[in-house]
């Protein structure tokens, strides 16, 4: 819905009140989504965070037997952690530009990662600028040559 400023403050208010009781199950999946929240949002310190977060989730799901758990919170920490987008693409412009290589248009880009158009638009022209494509068919073809596309 593109509210994330009252999405934080629910999380936050889950997370105070998940500690408060001892709730360690629905502590360690607010912990895994309010992460999720914060890459999705992808403002100026939610990465670290959203690692945070994550690495909190996944030592409770280790405690406490959350398989299930354990395995997504572990793969999205792997998929954080691996190597850095080339040309100084930040991880939200080389988001931007993993959708852009699957063909999605800037207005689906704007609804798949809630932001705005105009914040879209704004990412298009730093990767066009960064990586010195011409339009967005060059910008996906080096999508696909530097692994952040789909094969």
């Amino acid at each position: 819905m593109g509210r994330s400023s009252d999405a934080q403050r629910h999380f936050e208010e889950a997370l105070t009140m998940n500690e408060r009781i001892g709730a360690r199950v629905a502590l360690a999946h607010t912990q895994h989504d309010y992460a999720a929240m914060l890459l999705a949002r992808g403002e100026p310190g939610d990465r670290e965070r959203a690692m945070d977060l994550l690495k909190a989730s996944l030592e409770s799901a280790r405690e406490i037997g959350m398989r299930a758990l354990e395995k997504r919170v572990a793969e999205r920490l792997d998929e954080l952690s691996g190597p850095s987008a080339p040309d100084d693409l930040t991880a939200r412009e080389a988001e931007v530009l993993r959708l852009i290589a699957i063909g999605r248009s800037n207005a689906d880009i704007a609804t798949v990662l809630s932001i705005s158009l105009n914040t879209v638009a704004t990412h298009v022209r730093n990767i066009l600028a960064k990586t010195g494509c011409a339009n967005r068919t060059e910008a996906a073809a080096y999508a696909m040559r530097h692994g952040l596309a789909p094969h």
